[in-house]
This record gives C-alpha cells, sequence and structure tokens, in this order.
C-alpha cells in the first residue's frame, strides 16, 4: 500500500473537524457583535443625536396637529360657503316675491303697452235735448271705465296721473270728482297697462260703458293705443289699523 495514501486515510477526520470549527467561531463572533449592537446602539449616540431624533418626531407631530386644524378650517369654510350660498338663494326668492307683491299692490312704478281713455265734459252748444247733467262726466262713468278695464285684463290703471288699487275710491263731490280723496277735473285721462287690442276693442263693444257716454255726446270720449307709457306708484296710505294677522291654531 501507498504510505501517502494510508496517512491521508488515517486522518481523514481532521478535515471536517477543522472546517466544522472555522465555521462554528465565525457565528459565535457574529452573534456577540449582534448583541452588543443591540445593546449599545441607542447608547452610542451622542447627545445632539438624540436632540436631533426628539425634534425630528416633535415635528412630525405638530405638523399632524397643524395638518389637521387646516383640514378643520376648511371644512368650516365650506360649510359656510354652503350656508351663505343658501342663504343668498332664500334671499333672491323672498325678494322676487316681494318684488311681486309690490306690483301686484300698485307700490312701485311701471311701464308697458296699453290705451289712453279721455274723459270731458261735454260742450254746453251741443247736444241739444241733454240735460247739463248729462253732459258731465261723473264718479260712476269712471269707476265704470277703470272696473272695465280690470275685467279686461288691465294690468295696471292710473286716472289723472293716480295709481289705481281694489281699493281706491270714486266720489263726486258737486262738479269735481275725488279719487282716494284728491280732487281731479275733467278731462280725465285714465291709462292702462296691458294688451293694447285686447284693452281697445273690449272698451269699445256696442253698448259697452264708452258707447253710454258717446250716445250723449262722442267727443266726450277719445280712446287710442299706445306701445308704451309709464304709471306711478300708488302713493296713498298703506296701513291699517283694524287689520291683524290671524294668530296660529294650536
Amino acid at each position: 500500500m501507498n504510505p501517502f495514501v494510508s496517512r491521508i486515510n488515517s486522518r481523514s477526520w481532521e478535515i471536517p473537524v477543522s472546517a466544522l470549527c472555522l465555521v462554528l467561531g465565525v457565528m459565535i463572533s457574529l452573534a456577540w457583535i449582534n448583541e452588543h449592537n443591540r445593546s449599545t446602539r441607542v447608547g452610542s449616540l451622542d447627545a445632539d443625536q438624540v436632540n436631533r431624533v426628539l425634534a425630528a418626531n416633535g415635528d412630525s407631530l405638530e405638523y399632524a396637529k397643524l395638518n389637521h386644524e387646516v383640514q378643520r378650517l376648511r371644512n368650516e369654510n365650506t360649510r359656510l360657503q354652503n350656508a351663505v350660498a343658501n342663504q343668498s338663494n332664500q334671499g333672491k326668492v323672498l325678494n322676487q316675491s316681494l318684488q311681486e307683491a309690490k306690483l301686484f299692490a300698485a307700490l312701485t312704478e311701471v311701464e308697458g303697452p296699453g290705451i289712453v281713455i279721455t274723459l270731458r265734459d261735454a260742450n254746453k252748444s251741443t247736444a241739444p235735448g241733454i240735460s247739463s247733467l248729462e253732459k258731465i262726466i261723473h264718479d260712476i262713468d269712471v269707476l265704470k271705465v277703470v272696473n272695465e278695464l280690470w275685467a279686461s285684463g288691465a294690468e295696471a290703471v292710473s286716472v289723472n296721473g293716480h295709481r289705481a288699487t281694489g281699493s281706491t275710491s270714486y266720489r263726486c263731490s258737486g262738479p269735481v270728482i275725488h279719487v282716494d280723496g284728491e280732487p281731479i277735473a275733467s278731462p280725465i285721462v285714465i291709462r292702462a297697462i296691458g294688451e293694447s287690442k285686447t284693452l281697445y276693442g273690449a272698451l269699445n263693444i256696442p253698448g259697452g260703458v264708452l258707447d253710454e257716454i258717446r250716445q250723449t255726446d262722442p267727443s266726450m270720449v277719445e280712446i287710442e293705443m299706445v306701445a308704451n307709457q309709464r304709471l306711478p306708484a300708488y302713493a296713498g296710505n298703506t296701513s291699517r289699523s283694524m287689520l291683524t294677522l290671524p294668530k296660529e291654531t294650536k
């Protein structure tokens, strides 16, 4: 037998045992280093490094608080904007309703197309055989014309510059007509805003109020259509001393 081969076979356990010892030594060394580092990692930082770490953590917390506050204020701002928008919309609706009520109550100046009717007393020399009383325009004549205008679709009416309402009074005191207590004299100009042709046709029907006046003297009546005219607002008293809103029923 070859002596070299016999020597290797007799000492074959030394190589794996030596390799195993080497690996075990390296593992023990790594384990000691890791344990030492775990116990000394925080302690290895100096005071400035520790303060910087703590300050960084503090800044993060403060930033989070500020970010939360900013978000809260943004949400509050959005809520207020929505509230203002809702109030604005409600205000617009209320204002529109108010303006419509003022138009209906004749409390605002208006303009538009319509007709103009002029009533005047007859000349004493005309219409022989007719009494002088019949040759005068009376309060009932004015009232009939105004009522006929309302019935024909007029949206606004004035009598000698006085805006007519549902409560306007017409009263004769001798030869003078009083409109809401204000005296007016002939000629009496009645203006109405509405559909011109409709109003014109309604006031000119045979047997109508103007036709009755014309039978006394045609010169007592004039009527014309106008493309646009302006009527003043009602200037009378709007207060009511006896009227109150009904109490809510429980």
